[in-house]
């Protein structure tokens, strides 16, 4: 395959801006209404599509730019038995993602690895507030949703439910002791 950036003219530093241009003038240019009959301006036109397919789509200028290619050809993962990057098991697999850097096997856990926040005390005392709101609303709109049997009554003992679950582990951690410093100001 070409280098996709040589097709469309523009440096591997380009921005989407760029590359937006250079792909608008080049398929001016090498249109088949412009050019009819020229084969080869037929296929330049078909090169650049397909260059322009790649480089306007943030993951799959990525995956070009690492890999030289958007194809299922074997990559330096799949030679030690991994699995294929997959955006789906990345946003539900755990987290168990993983990015390959200056040719390393290198595995990032997007999830994980990050360390949970806790709440300052002022946002604690907000859920805590949302929480009882919650509570008491899906206690007053329980009389009138059995109307909308079944849905209604089931959305307000879920109102209910959720409601004091999120007051209850609000008073929980207002009442532990221990420094709450929170990210943010209090």
């Amino acid at each position: 395959m070409d280098d996709l950036y040589a097709v469309l003219g523009v440096s591997k530093t380009a921005s989407a801006d760029e590359i937006k241009k250079a792909y608008r003038d080049a398929a001016f240019r090498y249109h088949p209404d412009r050019n009819a009959g020229d084969a080869a301006a037929e296929e330049k036109f078909k090169q650049i599509n397909a260059a322009y397919a790649v480089l306007s789509d943030s993951a799959k200028r990525r995956e070009y730019d690492l890999y030289g290619s958007t194809g299922q050809q074997s990559r330096p993962n799949q030679q030690y038995g991994q699995q294929e990057y997959d955006a789906f098991w990345e946003a539900f697999g755990n987290g168990r993602g993983y990015s390959q850097q200056s040719n390393q096997r290198q595995y990032t856990y997007t999830w994980s690895s990050q360390p949970k926040r806790e709440p300052t005390r002022s946002e604690a005392f907000s859920s805590l507030l949302g929480g009882i709101i919650t509570c008491i609303l899906g206690l007053t709109f329980f009389r009138i949703s059995i109307i909308f049997f079944p849905i209604g009554p089931i959305l307000s003992i879920w109102a209910i439910v959720s409601g004091a679950s999120k007051a209850l582990g609000s008073i929980k951690y207002i009442l532990n002791p221990g420094p709450k410093t929170g990210g943010g100001k209090e």
